[in-house]
């Protein structure tokens, strides 16, 4: 059974975020209800026209690293992540584009928000 389909069953509603990031600054992608944390099951990125990498954060701008993925100009990726489970009660996902150009990188993510304490 996938994250997706084990939350699902459990009750658990998806929720989808999408953020346009123009620049170089690190933002926050998803800030989740106070008291609840973040799973994420889905991850999309498509590239500006100049192509970037981007990296992701738990509940900080610089620190704490998730992942981070390339991908050449104009293109989409979804990689395949199996999920990220935030063990910070009330923290944001952030993240960080490299070669971000006016036009923007847009970032999708899927999951969950979860109560404060782990399943």
């Amino acid at each position: 059974m996938s994250t997706f389909a084990y939350f699902l069953s459990k009750g658990y509603s998806p929720i989808s975020k999408a953020t346009t990031i123009d620049g170089l600054n690190t933002i926050s992608v998803w800030t989740p209800a106070t008291g609840k944390r973040v799973f994420v099951t889905d991850v999309s990125f498509f590239a500006g026209a100049v192509g970037s990498t981007i990296a992701f954060y738990f509940d900080t701008t610089t620190a704490y690293k998730i992942a981070e993925f390339g991908a050449a100009g104009s293109v989409t990726i979804s990689p395949n992540i199996g999920g990220w489970e935030s063990t910070v009660t009330s923290g944001a996902i952030f993240a960080r584009v490299s070669n971000s150009a006016t036009n923007g990188c847009r970032v999708n993510l899927t999951g969950f928000e979860l109560e404060g304490t782990q399943i």
